[in-house]
């Protein structure tokens, strides 16, 4: 095959020239070899003192009109929003508009007052407010697509849950908290947030090839998203741009980045007490406010190095920036064909900018085993997975689950239908593996099976009730 192919000669490169190359020609080696197997396709800055030592694209801006990538490419950046949302929220602090310690009826008073009375600014920053993700709610879905609610309708009906544990006690991830901190920022500044983030962020530091939503716009350089399959890509889902707002709405460029970079280097929109705020992490995780903070192993790299970062991911996009504030390294990675291995690519990158080994890129497991089966059969490619799984390298139960899925998706019913199975033998007491075992019968059309693997699922299903509709629907189909 024409990937293994390139797999040989990649290493066979790197084996020869790694001693003669310069640091910048190793990250642009390192971001080949992800992109000819297919798991990174994107542009990459890596700076140092401001300057960029990379800059470069790989890949398709779009694969229909055979687009090669642009620098000058606008990717939409998802939760990387979340750090100039924290930023607007701390000029509000510095301003003494509003206080880290306000709850959130404070500023929206219509807000659930159970709730709303114990959740701070600041634990809405990171993350230990109680409230969860709205992902999972009944509505979301419904609206991902097709946003009908205005902000404040949205907040209602999606980010006023019930806590899952009081505020400030524990860590949990909330689009919700920076969705209700975007409302804030709206409602003690009077203005839109996109207004505020142009007039106090975008428009002071020259970030003029970014901006907030714009799906309705035209955009310059715009990337087009995509979502990578077992057999290629394909055009990434619509999603709504309102949706994801003041937690993930923001688009930007690889050189806007490092302009944002160098405005935090050098306190041009935040004074240095306030900065250190952002960076300070809460006692239960390692997330301050829109960064997480981790210290590198100073014995590795022979000094105290700290690794400032956050990831993002939305239909079709991934981005992620990190930064090395004693060195004034930055990393921005953007990509647009969804779930590239952005931590395993920055590391690797900050181990070549040091010196230090780097992890090869290599096929992923499920790549490996598609691999195995168009080249093999089905039946070697399971020989060979349960080779694998003897060997404790085989894929946990979610992510076997999603193989059996990604099988589906190009069609590959028989394969899905045997790797649900192996799943269901590894995991006789989850609900889930039943479940798609059954989904899979039922994409066959052999719907006595189905029915047997929900009627399995449901008995270990905590509410019996759970699958009491899809049980129906295929009693009606026999």
């Amino acid at each position: 095959m024409r990937l293994i192919y390139l797999i040989s000669l990649i290493f066979l490169s790197c084996s020869s020239h790694s001693t003669s190359q310069s640091i910048p020609e190793k990250i642009d080696s390192l971001i080949t070899q992800y992109n000819q197997l297919e798991q990174f396709n994107g542009v990459v800055l890596v700076a140092k003192n401001g300057q960029p030592i990379l800059k470069k694209g790989y890949g398709k801006a779009n694969f229909e009109w055979d687009v090669d990538h642009q620098v000058t490419g606008r990717f939409r950046i998802a939760s990387v929003t979340k750090q100039f949302t924290a930023m607007l929220i701390l000029q509000l602090v510095e301003q003494r508009k509003i206080n880290l310690n306000d709850k959130i009826t404070d500023h929206i008073p219509e807000y659930r007052a159970d709730t709303g009375k114990k959740i701070t600014i600041h634990q809405l920053l990171t993350h230990t407010s109680g409230l969860g993700n709205f992902f999972h709610l009944q509505d979301f879905k419904r609206i991902e697509a097709h946003n009908p609610y205005s902000v404040r309708e949205f907040i209602k009906t999606l980010c006023s849950e019930d806590l899952l544990f009081e505020p400030g006690t524990q860590f949990k991830y909330s689009n919700a908290g920076y969705t209700i901190l975007g409302h804030i920022i709206e409602r003690v500044t009077k203005k839109t947030f996109e207004q505020i983030l142009v007039e106090q962020i975008f428009d002071p530091i020259g970030m003029l090839n970014s901006g907030f939503n714009g799906q309705s716009r035209f955009i310059t350089h715009r990337v087009n998203g995509y979502e990578r399959t077992l057999a290629g890509v394909k055009p990434a889902p619509f999603i709504d741009m309102s949706v994801p707002y003041s937690a993930g709405s923001i688009y930007s460029s690889v050189d806007d980045l490092l302009l944002w970079d160098r405005a935090l280097a050098n306190n041009t929109l935040l004074s240095p007490k306030f900065t250190n705020v952002m960076y300070t992490v809460s006692p239960h995780y390692n997330y301050a406010a829109g960064w997480l903070v981790s210290q590198l192993d100073s014995a590795k790299y022979g000094q105290p190095l700290t690794k400032l970062y956050h990831g993002g991911g939305i239909q079709g996009f991934n981005a992620h920036i990190a930064r090395i504030p004693e060195d004034n390294v930055l990393i921005v990675l953007l990509n647009n064909t969804g779930g590239a291995p952005m931590t395993a690519i920055t590391d690797n990158i900050i181990n070549t900018l040091y010196g230090k080994p780097i992890n090869p890129a290599q096929l992923r497991k499920n790549q490996a085993l598609y691999k195995r089966l168009k080249e093999d059969g089905l039946e070697n490619a399971v020989t060979w997975y349960q080779q694998q799984v003897s060997q404790n390298n085989g894929l946990n139960e979610r992510r076997l689950n999603q193989f059996g899925y990604e099988l589906l998706e190009v069609n590959e019913f028989d394969a899905a239908i045997a790797f649900f199975k192996l799943n269901v033998e590894a995991h006789p007491q989850s609900e889930n593996v039943y479940d798609s075992l059954a989904d899979a019968y039922i994409a066959t059309s052999q719907y006595e099976n189905a029915l047997i693997q929900f009627t399995k699922a449901q008995q270990l299903a905590s509410s019996k009730s759970k699958y009491a509709t899809k049980i129906n629907e295929i009693k009606n189909k026999l």
